[in-house]
């Protein structure tokens, strides 16, 4: 960084050092921040919901091509409704959308999966989401219920979808 001074002996930065500095800065601070914020569940890929409702232009395109129909537009905006099925993270929506609302790295929806004590693996033997979660969160053991590993967990709700019993929740995060 160059820094000269003048007469009053005050530092005075050249424009191309007040400009590494600031980008420097900006890198760091996204090197900081891992985990996206949610308030309510989005598409994968959704940058922290503050700036994704500034540049979501609420077009519905990811809606139209969601393979899965999970994504429902309300009050304009997109979000996920995994009651009946699940988000098999495709990316379809990602590449659909015009504006980088969808342009985060992280496949986070803002849910996250509880198992319930109604869950019968910890009476009687089931598999039934044993290797349905794709981003390995779920903590297998013979006789007792499954456990969620949530910083892993992405909340796309395959293994809600598998369990038969309904003894698995998606959550807000």
């Amino acid at each position: 960084m160059s820094i000269s001074r003048n007469k009053d002996q005050q530092p005075q930065l050249s424009r191309r050092a007040l400009f590494t500095g600031l980008t420097q800065r900006a890198q760091q601070s996204l090197e900081v921040q891992e985990t996206v914020q949610r308030t309510i569940p989005r598409p994968p890929n959704a940058v922290d919901e503050d700036i994704f409702t500034r540049l979501c232009n609420q077009c519905g395109e990811c809606e139209k091509s969601c393979p899965e129909s999970v994504i429902r537009l309300e009050h304009g905006f997109p979000t996920l409704d995994l009651e009946y099925s699940h988000c098999s993270l495709c990316g379809q929506c990602q590449n659909v959308c015009p504006t980088p609302a969808l342009s985060h790295t992280q496949q986070d929806i803002g849910l996250r999966a509880r198992v319930a004590e109604t869950c019968i693996n910890a009476y009687g033997f089931c598999d039934a989401c044993q290797n349905s979660c794709p981003s390995q969160a779920l903590e297998w053991r013979d006789g007792q219920r499954p456990s969620i590993n949530n910083d892993q967990c992405s909340g796309c709700g395959v293994c809600q979808s598998d369990c038969y019993l309904g003894a698995i929740h998606l959550i807000p995060r």
